[in-house]
């Protein structure tokens, strides 16, 4: 990854966060290829730190910066905590050009929130384990070069507090990943 961002829409800072580190690879699955991602942000007060005043009274825990800061930073990871990922292609269309302009929608509505993670692609730690559903990823190819730019949106519920709406969003633009190379998977 050459550089890359996400946002969480309405929180404390955004202008959004650094990511540390991206990793996109792929597995074989029968006649299908199926993504992984693993994102990680620096710590959310890295570019900016915010210095919370006592007495104001934040609407809710997401627009709270210390509430972030208690967490320090975000994983959302298909493979970190379980064996998700979504279906990217089929072998015979898992070429760097077939894969350019590729645009998937995973994890779509209606989910139920309350079941564990393990039936959705991603999980999440954001402000504790926390749910990430309606996955919308675009991919461009950068130039006739193997790597890509990856346009990742999706929407949160802070499950871990006991909120089962996916209410909040966030959105991660991550530039320059190399074309992974397939795995033998499951």
């Amino acid at each position: 990854m050459k550089s890359g961002r996400i946002t969480f829409l309405s929180n404390p800072w955004p202008e959004g966060h650094a990511l540390k580190k991206f990793r996109w690879s792929a597995e074989r699955r029968g006649d299908d290829v199926w993504f992984h991602f693993h994102l990680e942000t620096k710590n959310y007060y890295a570019e900016r730190d915010i210095e919370e005043d006592e007495d104001e009274d934040y609407p809710s825990a997401w627009e709270a910066p210390g509430v972030w800061c208690n967490y320090g930073s975000c994983t959302i990871s298909s493979d970190q905590w379980h064996q998700g990922g979504f279906r990217g292609c089929s072998l015979v269309q898992f070429a760097p050009g077939p894969v350019d302009g590729l645009r998937l929608h995973v994890d779509t509505p209606p989910y139920d929130l309350k079941e564990g993670y393990e039936a959705r692609a991603f999980h999440t730690y954001l402000l504790g384990h926390d749910s990430v559903v309606d996955h919308k990823i675009a991919f461009s190819r950068v130039g006739g070069a193997d790597l890509f730019d990856i346009t990742w949106e999706g929407k949160i519920a802070l499950t871990y507090v006991g909120n089962y709406e996916p209410k909040h969003c966030f959105l991660a633009e991550i530039k320059g990943v190399p074309f992974p190379k397939a795995s033998d998977g499951a």
